[in-house]
């Protein structure tokens, strides 16, 4: 297994139009699979100038038919606001539009607030979130939804269509958590995470302990990364600079939902600096972010990175130039480093 680059879109809407950030993004990603970018991933998140892009899996089949092999997804599905036969046939849509090239991303939701816009407590989402994965992986790899609720309704349903990849696409989850490393390990699913001043590198080996202990040992090593917002720029100086503007406009976006409730947890999240110190953002010349991200890759056992490089106000030209420089520099310096590792615990 060659080492993996994805990119992470929140779909902020910065200084633009929602209709210029769809487009625009949509031309990024055309430009990232022509680059060597492995997969593209899309939040959701509702209610909130966030993402201009509620519903991912709208922007994803437009991007299905842009592209051709780039593996995309949403990162993740939050799915406790779902109808699952809605979602199990969204689901098996996109994987055909996209030809088999599907990440189904799952989890719960981070936001109460946006959890409570679609009737469910921050209580429930767990057990809703458990529920509702089993019901839609099941119907996708039988082809027909057969469940008696508990959280849920009753489903006896037959699909009308099946995704192109059995028994489901690939699941992702998104995290930086040990406990749910151990789950993603156990279930075999791909994982990403933050570098948190270092701290990923135990929870990758949670994951890889957990990946190695299950029961059932078929097919190869699933993807593990870590996730970090980027921004490039001709020296360290001159892209700081451009950064801390850039994020000051998504930190606002960021914060607003929780700071319309008097809620302030997430200011931690929006902290520059932080992001900085702890490694979730690397920032910096060509040659400065490449040798940050070797040292995360050779710390930790990963197989994947996950770069934002579209955020707050940053010009399409911009993040076109953040992705130039992060696929002729920093992505080749890693793919060497780490070539002939096909799984990161045999090289030692």
């Amino acid at each position: 297994m060659s080492f993996a680059f994805g990119i992470f879109d929140s779909f902020d809407l910065g200084d633009a139009t929602p209709g210029a950030v769809l487009t625009n993004r949509l031309d990024l990603a055309v430009a990232a699979e022509a680059a060597g970018i492995d997969h593209y991933h899309v939040t959701e998140h509702h209610g909130t100038p966030l993402s201009v892009c509620p519903s991912p899996n709208l922007f994803l089949a437009a991007l299905s038919q842009r592209t051709s092999t780039m593996r995309i997804g949403a990162l993740v599905n939050v799915l406790p606001i779902y109808d699952p036969l809605r979602l199990a046939e969204e689901i098996a849509v996109l994987d055909q539009l996209c030809a088999g090239r599907l990440d189904l991303g799952v989890g719960r939701g981070v936001s109460p607030y946006e959890l409570g816009y679609f009737g469910v407590s921050d209580e429930d989402s767990r057990a809703l979130f458990t529920e509702t994965l089993g019901v839609v992986t099941a119907a996708l790899a039988t082809g027909r939804m057969n469940h008696r609720g508990e959280r849920l309704r009753d489903y006896d349903v037959e699909l009308s269509v099946r995704p192109v990849q059995l028994p489901h696409p690939p699941l992702w989850y998104a995290s930086s958590n040990a406990g749910t490393a151990a789950w993603a390990g156990t279930n075999d699913v791909n994982f990403v995470g933050r570098w948190n001043d270092g701290s990923f590198t135990s929870t990758a080996e949670t994951f890889w302990n957990a990946w190695e202990s299950r029961p059932t040992r078929a097919g190869g090593p699933p993807r593990i990364g870590v996730a970090a917002t980027v921004h490039i720029g001709a020296t360290d100086e001159e892209a700081l600079d451009r950064y801390h503007k850039a994020h000051a406009v998504y930190a606002r976006q960021l914060t607003k939902l929780w700071h319309d409730h008097d809620d302030h947890r997430v200011d931690a999240m929006a902290d520059a600096e932080a992001g900085l110190r702890r490694g979730t953002a690397l920032v910096g010349s060509p040659h400065t972010v490449r040798d940050r991200v070797l040292e995360q890759v050779e710390r930790a056992e990963v197989n994947y990175v996950e770069a934002t490089l579209a955020f707050g106000d940053l010009t399409p030209a911009e993040a076109s130039a953040n992705l130039q420089a992060f696929t002729e520099v920093v992505a080749p310096a890693v793919r060497a480093a780490t070539a002939g590792r096909e799984h990161v615990r045999d090289a030692r």
